[in-house]
């Protein structure tokens, strides 16, 4: 049975014009299931066997260290064998520079651990990176199940930022643990394909370890390095193409709009860990939250 033969959705259409671009003869992961199951928008195994067997040691450990099990096949083919693996993309763009760092873990101090997808340390300059190539189009983020133990995070950013809201319903019990089903909003709209969630715990974990160590004088990027398609549009599935250029401009325009909210929430953040943990207030020279894709991200590690 061959997955995905077709795009069936917006992420396996972007997949697979990132793969025809790509000029990939022998298509598909096949899982060894019993099935014969094929992935379309996959690397073939032989690719990915060479691929990965080509991966730096240092690199290839970071990645089995992270919590997103990229190289190993699980249910479904290895997540970085994907054409529109967001943690490839960053690989391949990153892994050149002496000392970038992939799925750096830490601690939140409220909800477990936040996994960003690189970090560079430059001196007193600090990169941090998130990257986004399929996720923004996936379905909405309204909604979205959240422990409950960020919510006085949340409590606190709203009382701590005019333009900051939230919504909040009762969700599941996982695992003996409660959550709830949370809707995010900026200037009372709320926030569709951006994942706030995630960007509040990667604020959470970069606070909590630049001020434990009492860190001074720093500056801090953070970069959001988010896939422009325009490159493989005309190979984007014609049912998809719209809807997917489209997803991507309202994703990039709601960061550009409100990149200085971004940058507020995380001096609130960090605020937040500074007395719930009481701990010193580092010195931040500067902190920038910048939106990049893959034809500036580079200029922005070598030029920082």
């Amino acid at each position: 049975m061959i997955k995905n033969e077709l795009p069936k959705d917006l992420a396996t259409a972007l997949d697979c014009a990132i793969r025809d671009s790509n000029g990939s003869m022998a298509r598909g992961y096949k899982m060894k299931n019993g099935k014969d199951d094929q992935y379309n928008n996959y690397m073939s195994n032989e690719e990915w066997d060479d691929y990965l067997a080509k991966m730096d040691q240092a690199h290839k450990r970071q990645y089995g260290m992270g919590a997103g099990g990229e190289l190993k096949a699980g249910k479904y083919p290895p997540k970085m064998a994907s054409f529109g693996s967001s943690s490839r993309l960053i690989y391949e763009l990153s892994k050149d520079f002496d000392g970038f760092i992939f799925e750096e873990r830490l601690d939140t101090r409220v909800g477990g651990v936040a996994n960003l997808d690189g970090f560079l340390r430059k001196g007193s300059k600090y990169i941090y990176v998130e990257a986004k190539r399929r996720e923004i189009y996936s379905p909405s983020h309204e909604r979205q199940d959240i422990k409950s133990v960020y919510e006085p995070v949340y409590e606190w950013i709203k009382g701590n930022s005019s333009q900051f809201d939230f919504t909040s319903e009762r969700g599941n019990v996982e695992n003996g643990e409660e959550t709830k089903k949370i809707t995010f909003k900026i200037n009372e709209k709320p926030i569709k394909y951006f994942d706030l969630k995630q960007l509040i715990c990667h604020y959470l974990g970069i606070t909590y370890d630049i001020a434990k160590h009492s860190t001074h004088n720093v500056t801090i990027k953070f970069l959001y390095l988010l896939y422009n398609p325009n490159k493989v549009e005309e190979k984007i599935d014609k049912h998809y193409r719209k809807k997917v250029m489209d997803r991507y401009k309202e994703v990039k325009s709601f960061i550009n709009a409100n990149r200085e909210i971004l940058e507020s929430i995380f001096k609130v953040v960090l605020q937040y860990q500074i007395e719930m943990h009481n701990l010193e207030k580092p010195q931040i020279d500067n902190f920038e939250f910048k939106l990049v894709d893959q034809n500036n991200y580079q200029s922005e590690l070598t030029d920082f």
